[in-house]
């Protein structure tokens, strides 16, 4: 996993490096910014050590990394809502760095709503595929959406990563009565 290459948002810029590269890079700042994970498939963001994540990404169309204050707020920025486990909502300066971005992108003014579920909860399709897929080139392994969407909603997801020429993954909700737990969708089309 150390030298498995992965998307890193850091000093305004994207680029691929390992963890092994990244942690080179920030031993060497007087100031250690903390960094950000995002999955891809689930379109929640969180902190590294997330134990939901505990046996790390499957692989570099998984997880995009961000460093700092200003790729916390670019992650926002690309859809990432806040993950129920690690509950990065709870780090000190969170809300501060975020509050902005929540705002444009949500229309909501209170870290609260930010992180529950019940107002923003689990959609991939909620992610900015058009600005995260050109970089990365690939989808993650599965998208999870919610349950109960219609025929027209996957469409449009379909049409979404269509006109990005990238094959939409298996798209389903989370259902641990099915196999691999995850419950999927028939695509009309």
């Amino acid at each position: 996993m150390l030298e498995e290459r992965y998307h890193v948002y850091m000093d305004g810029t994207d680029r691929d490096m390992t963890p092994r590269e990244l942690v080179g890079i920030l031993r060497q700042r007087e100031e250690r910014p903390d960094v950000w994970s995002a999955r891809l498939s689930t379109g929640l963001l969180g902190r590294t050590d997330c134990p939901a994540g505990n046996r790390g990404p499957k692989g570099y169309s998984e997880v995009v990394l961000a460093v700092g204050d200003e790729g916390l707020e670019k992650l926002v920025d690309l859809g990432f809502i806040p993950c129920p486990t690690c509950r990065p909502e709870d780090e000190p300066g969170f809300w501060e760095t975020v509050e902005s971005a929540v705002g444009e992108r949500y229309d909501l003014d209170s870290v609260y709503d930010f992180a529950d579920k019940g107002v923003l909860g689990y959609d991939a399709r909620r992610v900015d595929w058009e600005a995260v897929l050109p970089v990365i080139g690939t989808a993650p392994n599965r998208l999870y959406v919610p349950q109960g969407i219609g025929e027209g909603e996957l469409t449009e997801l379909r049409d979404r990563f269509d006109a990005l020429n990238v094959e939409l993954p298996p798209v389903g909700y989370y259902d641990r009565d099915s196999p691999g737990r995850f419950h999927e969708y028939a695509i009309p089309g």
